[in-house]
């Protein structure tokens, strides 16, 4: 094993915050003074209207529920089309306004994030003001949750699609309440480790060097993690990477495990230069490596914690 030599460790329009701000009514006002003095019709906006409904209510701008569309006086309708058009769907808020959301999704209204479930692949023109409409008439999100797709169409006069999504994602929340977590293999033992990986990494031609993220009960949190691949005569060890991987994993402990590819589980002195190297750094990150597991062939495996507890002090 190959020890690594690494220290331990364009110009948009701003949407409004808030439309019935002082500020906001005055640009309303001028924009309907204008176009009630030059007598300019309104114009319908398509596209992705929605995310900045606010900047076209200061334009003037008004929601024809009849149509589902944003209309707003001529005089603003390029300006008002072009930051719609800019919200698609590979265009971020970020881009729209300058500035990512903060308060995330908890912020937004139950039919904004309805909105999120309901349009599928297609961009979510209008459809959290259709969503609105959806739950005063099937009263509410608890009456939705218990609705059937037949229901969904018949009494909230949603699309066959949109109330097939909807369904869904209301099971999901039924799923979630009688879901448990999977049971976690406990790896206390080398045998245990052996176990798990020898069947993987003994009949492996290349090293490979993995780590076993561990919560504070020395069971296996989600899968190992294969922190890097060598050659017939070793592979790169640095603690790195693999802190890097058992943090984010959120391990209390880990074990590290790797191959050799010539069958014998012997540890090499690079071997036992790596386990100190990760002792030390886990103690800086405060993530203890209790084990550093050797893989050979035919059932061989070797634990250097068992064979040099030293190592490990």
């Amino acid at each position: 094993m190959r020890q690594i030599n690494e220290p331990v460790m364009s110009n948009v329009a701003c949407l409004p915050a808030d439309p019935i701000r002082p500020s906001a009514r005055t640009a309303r006002a001028e924009n309907l003074a204008i176009a009630a003095k030059t007598g300019l019709p309104l114009v319908p906006i398509h596209g992705n209207s929605f995310p900045v409904r606010k900047v076209l209510w200061t334009y003037g701008g008004s929601y024809d529920r009849a149509t589902r569309t944003w209309q707003v006086p001529r005089h603003k309708a390029t300006e008002a089309q072009a930051l719609a058009d800019r919200f698609t769907k590979s265009v971020t808020m970020k881009e729209v306004t300058g500035e990512a959301p903060t308060a995330g999704i908890g912020a937004q209204t139950d039919a904004e994030v309805l909105a999120l479930v309901a349009a599928g692949d297609e961009p979510r023109v209008k459809e959290a003001m259709h969503l609105e409409e959806v739950l005063r008439r099937m009263d509410g999100l608890l009456d939705l949750m218990t609705a059937t797709p037949a229901e969904l169409m018949a009494r909230g006069q949603c699309t066959p699609a949109q109330a097939e999504r909807i369904a869904a994602a209301t099971d999901i929340v039924r799923r979630v309440s009688r879901a448990g977590r999977r049971e976690r293999p406990s790896m206390r033992m080398p045998e245990e480790v052996h176990g798990l990986l020898g069947p993987i990494m003994a009949p492996m031609r290349h090293e490979e060097f993995w780590c076993l993220p561990l919560d504070p009960r020395s069971r296996l949190i989600g899968e190992p993690l294969v922190i890097s691949r060598g050659d017939i005569d070793g592979t790169d060890a640095g603690p790195r990477a693999f802190f890097r991987a058992a943090l984010s994993a959120g391990a209390a402990t880990c074990i590290a495990v790797h191959n050799h590819p010539s069958g014998d589980a012997s540890p090499s002195a690079a071997d036992r230069a790596v386990t100190q190297r990760l002792v030390g750094a886990g103690r800086t990150v405060d993530v203890t490596l209790v084990d550093h597991v050797v893989i050979g062939d035919g059932g061989r495996f070797e634990s250097l914690r068992r064979m040099d507890p030293g190592l490990f002090r």
